[in-house]
Parts: structure tokens; sequence; C-alpha cells
């Protein structure tokens, strides 16, 4: 049904094209001889099907700076509007597939006319075939769409704290209500759920993003999660193939080894995978940018002429062998972000794009960056070097034109063309109308709440934190916003007075005072490109980078002066739990929120459910429910900084 009226609208705007030849373009079977004959689609239009762009930034009036010239700013103009300029490119290349950042969505309206503005470019190109445009709104960390309209739920590892008492409730509920939100918005391809099993509390990049250190746990909330978006209408993504959880380095910054035993890849790392494609059947599977030499020892020779180990999304044998042949997945794999140093400090754009298509790869994630005129250009020389590499017989056509069918495929089943037939005023309507459903922010409260989590269990004398004898509260934070997110959700809930320090200035104030309760609020570790939106946001996150073991030390100090004077002490861990083991003994309460974000609200004063939902507990004489979904025992370390509660993520 959506593919006809695909069909009806593309031979309207494109009268090159036939309705039977679109009709055999769009079969859901790998081409045969005769059908080949029939597709229309060239061979660069076949290979710019197969890429996917971000149009995160452009900057339509500037040049590029001269590399390596001081005191150039690269460019930072949100696309929120669709310029000519990538509307023609678009149009020209018959380009296959958008991705949008927090910085491209500004509120419901605003999104829904750049979707609508993205598929119109689309429908003009020779083949009229719309676009896939994906989002990486997985929840907690990795939230891209505005806070302040769409209910956003805490992420994976809250889930997991879930997962004793509720089963997968919430990863269906969420889900969901994600995928909703997504679909009123034009979106067709979420790049979630994440399947890495965390059992490495040193990992910077996945770490709270995980349901859990347990395989099947990750597993069973993963099949939910993809069954409920899938269910709405939305294509899930499971990632990162073959599992990005045992790691200390961020791919985005460089490129992680994972040694594990070829035994425990199978008990781990690929088990969820595995379980959720024979349970769920995701539409796409993203690939890590990992070593795993247990999976595959192919040497490759990268562009300085070094040899090296092949990383997973580069690998035959894992993407091919692994992921297609033994795990039977028939679904399209996409890479992840091919610009993130694990491959672009290795290869060049048209280097990784040709050898990831010979191991596998059905669509290439974000190979160039298009952010000024000039760099339009980019798309045509990468089309031109895809397609040389088939010419001469480095990749072979009959697997592009496989590769190329499941994405026409992908494409048949989610992509929802009674959206783009709605009146633009109706779609905007609907789209502001499902994102302000008061049942979604419910949901989002009973999330938070149920997450909560006792690290350590605490005495029954301490509970509750906050009682009728409390008189004053202080709250250490990474920075006044947070703290102040804190003052406004107690002042909800009780009378005491609160008072918000940051560490810089808390140890005499602390030391001094007679308040009755102290509470550290930790936000650890760092956040990560990924949380931000890409290598852009790296400088950003290096500028902020604060002396971690000077920051705990001020917090042992305040825990050790609180306690020394009879107040009660709280270490609420509101990122990653890990931490916890650190102050073991310097609290009377310790707490996991597994998120802390606030958004500023219509009444201008910070919003946040985590935040009423801590301060509901620290009242309360009962202990919260959550169960913590990973071992925290030794002491681990993470890279803190100043967090911010306006970034994304």
């Amino acid at each position: 049904m959506l593919l006809r009226r695909s069909l009806s609208r593309a031979v309207k705007l494109c009268s090159v094209v036939t309705l039977a030849s679109v009709v055999a373009s769009c079969s859901d079977s790998g081409p045969s001889a005769e059908s080949a004959a029939r597709d229309p689609l060239d061979l660069r239009q076949k290979v710019a099907q197969k890429l996917m762009l971000d149009i995160r930034y452009f900057c339509p009036d500037q040049q590029r700076p001269a590399a390596g010239k001081e005191g150039n700013r690269h460019c930072d103009q949100p696309v929120t509007e669709l310029a000519p300029e990538l509307a023609a490119m678009i149009r020209d290349t018959d380009l296959g597939g958008i991705i949008l950042f927090a910085d491209n969505l500004e509120h419901s309206a605003q999104i829904v006319k750049l979707n609508r503005a993205l598929q119109g470019a689309a429908a003009q190109s020779r083949s009229g075939l719309p676009l896939l445009i994906g989002i990486d709104q997985e929840g907690g960390r990795v939230n891209r769409l505005p806070r302040d309209e769409a209910a956003a739920f805490a992420g994976n590892m809250a889930i997991g704290a879930t997962y004793a008492r509720e089963g997968d409730r919430f990863a269906s509920a969420t889900a969901e209500v994600m995928a909703e939100q997504l679909q009123a918005l034009g979106f067709n391809v979420n790049f979630a759920p994440t399947l890495d099993v965390n059992s490495n509390p040193e990992n910077p990049v996945i770490n709270v993003r995980s349901y859990s250190e347990t395989p099947e746990v990750v597993a069973d909330l993963g099949s939910a999660s993809v069954a409920a978006f899938q269910r709405r209408g939305v294509a899930a993504t499971v990632k990162h193939f073959p599992g990005h959880g045992d790691t200390s380095v961020d791919s985005h910054t460089g490129l992680p080894r994972v040694e594990r035993s070829l035994e425990q890849a199978q008990a781990i790392d690929l088990l969820p995978f595995r379980q959720v494609i024979q349970n769920a059947q995701p539409a796409l599977t993203m690939t890590a940018h990992i070593q795993y030499p247990s999976l595959d020892t192919t040497m490759l020779t990268s562009s300085s002429g070094e040899q090296m180990l092949a990383p997973a999304t580069l690998s035959h044998r894992i993407l091919s062998g692994i992921l297609r042949e033994e795990m039977g997945y028939e679904g399209v794999i996409v890479t992840d972000s091919l610009n993130m140093a694990g491959i672009s400090d290795y290869f060049t754009p048209e280097e990784a794009v040709v050898k990831t298509f010979a191991a596998g790869a059905d669509i290439a994630l974000m190979p160039i960056k298009i952010r000024y005129p000039e760099d339009l250009g980019q798309l045509g020389s990468l089309i031109d070097r895809v397609v040389v590499a088939v010419e001469v017989g480095e990749l072979s056509l009959d697997e592009l034109d496989t590769s190329v069918a499941r994405v026409k495929s992908l494409k048949q089943r989610y992509i929802d063309e009674a959206w783009g037939q709605l009146e633009e005023g109706e779609a905007l309507r609907t789209a502001k109308a499902v994102l302000a459903k008061p049942e979604h922010r419910t949901l989002a409260a009973a999330l938070a709440n149920a997450a909560l989590t006792n690290i350590y269990a605490p005495q029954p004398s301490a509970l509750p934190v906050i009682d009728a004898e409390t008189r004053h509260v202080q709250v250490v934070t990474p920075n006044q916003a947070v703290g102040e997110a804190f003052r406004i959700a107690l002042a909800q809930v009780s009378e005491v007075e609160v008072t918000v320090l940051v560490p810089q200035q808390a140890s005499v104030e602390v030391t001094d005072s007679a308040a009755d309760t102290v509470i550290v609020a930790s936000i650890v570790p760092a956040e990560s490109a990924v949380e931000l939106g890409g290598m852009e946001d790296l400088p950003k996150i290096q500028a902020q980078i604060t002396d971690q073991d000077a920051l705990y030390d001020i917090y042992r100090q305040l825990l050790q002066a609180a306690n020394a004077r009879g107040a009660k002490t709280v270490f609420i861990s509101m990122r990653s739990p890990y931490e916890a083991s650190l102050f073991e003994t310097l609290a009377d309460v310790h707490l996991a929120s597994f998120d802390y974000k606030a958004y500023i609200g219509p009444d201008q004063k910070l919003e946040g459910l985590i935040y009423l939902a801590l301060a509901n507990a620290l009242i309360s004489p009962d202990e919260v429910a959550g169960q913590l979904p990973v071992t925290v025992t030794a002491p681990i370390k993470l890279h803190a900084r100043n967090a911010s509660t306006n970034e994304e993520g």
C-alpha cells in the first residue's frame, strides 16, 4: 500500500520512470537478469542509494577555512531549513538517506517542514525514491528531539534497573512512544537500541547506554524494544555489531580492540544480536569500529601504508560471515559514522566506503562532510570512486544489486507515504498533538521513579533522608544549573532550605555549616561525541574536561566533613553507577539515577523528571525500587567534566 502511494507520486514528478519499472526496482527479492534489465537505476544511482549523509551544519555563504589556519572557525550554522544547494544535491544524485541531529531539530513544526522538504527533494530525483531519514533517539544520554516539547526517557541502563520487577515493560512502552513521536515528525529510521553488553566499567562511549552487563537481559530488553519500534512503523537499528561493551577507548577518538576469546565473544557480545535477530528481525544492524581478533585476523593496509587488523566495519568475515551467514541476518547493515577516528584516521572516505561495501555493508553512514558549497563536489567524487571499483571488479555488481534491493525493501516497508501526502497544516497539527500527549510524560516519570536504585543498601535509620526534623540541605553539583534543578524539585515536595554549592566553593561552606543533610550529585563519565552529535563536538568536549581526581578529592572532603558533624550524607551517581565504589564508606545513602538531563520549561524554569523522582525518593521512608544491572566493585577511572543541562544526549 505504501509503495503504491510512493509510486504514484514518483511517476508524477519524474515522467522518465514508468510504474512497472519502479515496481520492479522495489522487489523484495534479489535481482534476476530480467528484473535488472527493468531496473531504472543506473550504477551511479545504485551507489548513491547506499549512502546516508548528515546535514548538521551548512554555511552557504562561507568558504572552507584553510587547513591549520589559526583563528578560523569551522562551520557551525545548523541546517533547520533545507538550503537550495542541499536540495539540489539530493535531487541530482538520488541520495539514499539523511541523518539529522539535535542541531537540526528546534520544534515540531520546524522538524516536520524540514523532513517534508527533504522528501520533496528526493521525489524530484530521477528515480523518485524517497529518503531514509534517520536519527539517534536512544533515550537517556543520546536524545535528539527537543526535550521541552517531546517527552524524553531515561536510557537503557535505567530500563535495565527495572528489569527484575518490570520485565520488558519499559523497553517496549518507551520504544512505542518514541516511534510514535518519530513517525509523526517524518522519521523512518531510528538508530536504536544499543545491544552492547557493558562489561567494562571504564567504557567511555557505551556505559549507561547499555541495558546491563548480563547478555540475556540485554537480549530480552533489546528484542522488546525492536519489536515495539517496528510494530509502530519505525525501522529499528541494533548496534554496535559485534559488540562495543568491553572497550575502554571511544571509537570517535581512536580504534578500540576487544581481547575476548571466541567462546567469550559467543557467550557475551554476540548473544544479544543472535537472539534479537531470531526474535524480532531488526530492520538494520549497525557496525562497530572495533578490532576483534578472535573473530577476524584479516590484515588491511591503511592509507599510510601501515598493516592493521581489520575493524569490524571493514571485516568481510564479521559482516558477511558471522552476521549474514552464521546468524542468518537478512536486514540492512549500516556502518557507524565513517568520519569517526576509528576509521577516518586510517582510511580516506573513498577507501572506507569501498572496503565496507566489500565487507558486506549496505549503507555507508556519514562518509563525508558537506559543510561549505565547495564540499558538494565530494559526493560526486565518492560515487565516481565506488563506480570505478565496480567496473574494475573490486566490488561485485551482483552483490551491489542485492544490497540495493535490501535498501529498497527497507524503504518499501518503513517509509510512510501517507505522512508525505498529508496537507502541511494537518501534518504540523498532528505532530504537535502527538508530542504533547500527557501519557508520554507520565510514562517517562514512571520510568524515572522505577529506575532509581540503591547502589548499596542503606541503613534503615538513614531513611527518609529528609524528614520532619530536616531544616537545611546542601546540594553539591558540578554546576549551578544542575543544582538549581535539584532546588526546584525539592521545593515541590518539602519546605527545607536548600543551598546549592559547586565543588570548588563547597569545602568551607560544608565544613562551617550546620546543614542537616549534604547531597553530592556526581555526573561522570564525560559526555562523548555521540551524545552531543559527532566528531565536530570533540574540541568542545576536550576543552571542558576537569581533573577527575581533584573533583573526587573534593567530594571525599565534603562527605568526611559532613559526617564529622553528624549530618546525613547522600552520594548520587547521576550517570554511571560504577564510581560509587570510591565513596562506599563515606555516604549513608548511595543512589543511582542513570540520568541527569533537565531543560528550560514553558515557565522559564528548569524541569527534569529525574530531579522530581530523586526529590520524592529523598523524602520517602521506603527504599527505591530499582536493582543495579551492573556490578559495582573495584574503583574505576572515568572521565569527568562540568556537565551542562542544556546539552543534548
